[in-house]
């Protein structure tokens, strides 16, 4: 399959064609990108889904995406591209009362309705009318609904149902009573803590999608609400995928398709490569940034040199020296975020429990009146600043270490435990050691290079780590118990090890796991 990884010379070209297309007479756009492309489908999509993002407006910036391929089939074939159009608002829908329209877009529309059987308010979210015939549309609805219903958290907007009247779906879901945070930033940007207040509880559900391998792609502004009670809510997840192969939802795009909305697309998410949870990470530090300066980092003249600045540019920082005009903390935001902006994902935090844990360590700081120490005097970083997931890294190398070294005294405890005690002794520690350090190298090899299956690769290896460990324990206390009456020093030297091994795997490890990942020890 050829490259469809845009560069930087690709860029250039989309940019020089969507602004020549943007001369033409709006009927006539499409024909002349068809043309001006030379038969090249990929580039006339991305350009065409370009021009139709601009033609809707002022918030182009914020319109996603979607259907790349329905639309360039539409083009070609000369018919007009859809909008929403106005709708008759029915009374009733199934067992739903319509109560009014409370958001209306390209994709559907969704009404504020009571359910009859349950007595309760509900929005119900449906595929636009008029595009009722249209099975990618309805697809959407689908995915998003399983994408949503297995997710629990307060954080995640809860799906009730999916159901189906006269050919036509619906969605049932929460209705939350608030702003979107669009609608939040409209009245200024957010001070540094009560931005990172929202940017923990939007990092939380975010670490709840994750955990379950569900990766949002369009997180914006606009699919974030603060309801009425004050709680951060995250909606949306037509365009969701799951991360984790053995549980695939049916995608309705491939690698190479751009789906998102393009100011808040990753740089691996705008090239149309495949993404993990870094890619959410990405378009959260966008987030960040606005929340608390209300513009956006890479925000350019037009949609392409917006994303040319996603792609290329480094964001201006916002750390500045707290002063009596200046808030104090933007020097922990500008680390935090800047660092979920990284261009390369594997630079990025290494889990969403991780940026969690530094937002959380930041708003602390902040109310104690802490610098950050990236900004500090020194210019250098503490031990305490460093990614919590260093610590579990370090705590899986030195554990390694230390049971290899570990044999040697074993191999000596065999001799002079003598045969066979000895030797089995020495056949249980062997084998303790070559599964815990093979197993605990292969989760540190994961985190680094395969940080997206970390958390499966855990799940399957902690029950046989532990294992492991309480054998090499045994070993250890099983040679002391033979050698307690010849050797009684080196016994308890023998006792004091295990003792050590026991500790380190019930309680040192856990911790290291909690703080680096936010999830209870999955081993026990």
């Amino acid at each position: 399959m050829a490259d469809r990884t845009p560069d930087r010379d690709a860029w250039a070209r989309i940019n020089d064609i969507f602004h020549r297309a943007l001369d033409q007479p709006a009927a006539a756009r499409p024909d002349f990108v068809l043309h001006t492309c030379g038969g090249d489908g990929t580039l006339a999509r991305r350009i065409i889904a370009l021009l139709q993002a601009h033609d809707r407006g002022a918030d182009a910036l914020e319109t996603p995406l979607l259907s790349l391929p329905s639309l360039m089939s539409r083009l070609v074939e000369g018919l007009p591209s859809a909008s929403s159009g106005d709708v008759a608002v029915p009374e009733r829908i199934g067992p739903y009362r319509v109560l009014r329209v409370i958001g209306k877009g390209g994709m559907g529309i969704v009404y504020l309705a009571e359910d009859t059987r349950l007595g309760r308010t509900v929005a119900l979210k449906a595929v636009s009318p008029k595009f009722t015939g249209d099975d990618s549309r309805r697809e959407r609805l689908r995915r998003e609904a399983r994408a949503a219903a297995s997710l629990t958290h307060p954080g995640i907007a809860t799906v009730f149902a999916l159901e189906e009247f006269d050919d036509h779906l619906y969605l049932a879901c929460e209705f939350v009573d608030g702003e979107t945070m669009r609608e939040v930033l409209a009245r200024g940007p957010l001070g540094p803590t009560p931005a990172l207040d929202a940017a923990i509880a939007i990092a939380q559900a975010l670490a709840a999608a994750h955990d379950r391998g569900v990766i949002h792609r369009d997180i914006k502004p606009e699919n974030i609400i603060r309801s009425t009670s004050g709680t951060i809510k995250i909606l949306d997840f037509g365009l969701a995928r799951l991360s984790d192969p053995a549980h695939t939802l049916d995608s309705l795009t491939d690698d190479g398709m751009v789906v998102g909305t393009p100011a808040y697309m990753s740089p691996e998410q705008t090239r149309g490569q495949t993404v993990d949870f870094r890619s959410d990470l990405f378009s959260f530090g966008i987030v960040l940034r606005e929340l608390v300066t209300g513009t956006h980092p890479f925000a350019g003249g037009s949609i392409a040199s917006t994303i040319v600045n996603i792609l290329e540019a480094e964001p201006a920082s916002i750390a500045v020296q707290p002063t009596s005009t200046a808030p104090a903390g933007l020097e922990w935001i500008d680390r935090i975020s800047s660092r979920c902006l990284k261009k390369d994902p594997a630079s990025r935090y290494a889990s969403t429990h991780a940026l969690v844990t530094a937002l959380e360590a930041a708003k602390i700081a902040i109310a104690a009146g802490h610098r950050s120490p990236a900004t500090s005097s020194t210019g250098s970083s503490s031990t305490s600043a460093k990614d919590p997931t260093w610590w579990w890294q370090f705590h899986q190398a030195a554990v390694t270490v230390v049971y290899c070294a570990l044999l040697i005294p074993a191999w000596l405890a065999r001799q002079w435990v003598g045969a066979p005690a000895g030797q089995f002794q020495f056949l249980v520690a062997l084998v303790a050691v070559i599964v815990a350090s093979t197993l605990r190298l292969h989760l540190w090899f994961t985190l680094r290079s395969y940080p997206a299956e970390w958390r499966v690769q855990q799940n399957r290896s902690a029950r046989w780590i532990r294992i492991a460990d309480v054998g090499l324990a045994a070993a250890m206390l099983l040679a002391a118990g033979f050698l307690f009456s010849n050797h009684g020093d080196i016994a308890m030297v023998f006792v004091a090890v295990a003792v050590a091994i026991v500790l380190s795997s019930t309680i040192i490890e856990p911790a290291t796991t909690r703080a680096a990942f936010g999830q209870k020890d999955t081993s026990t």
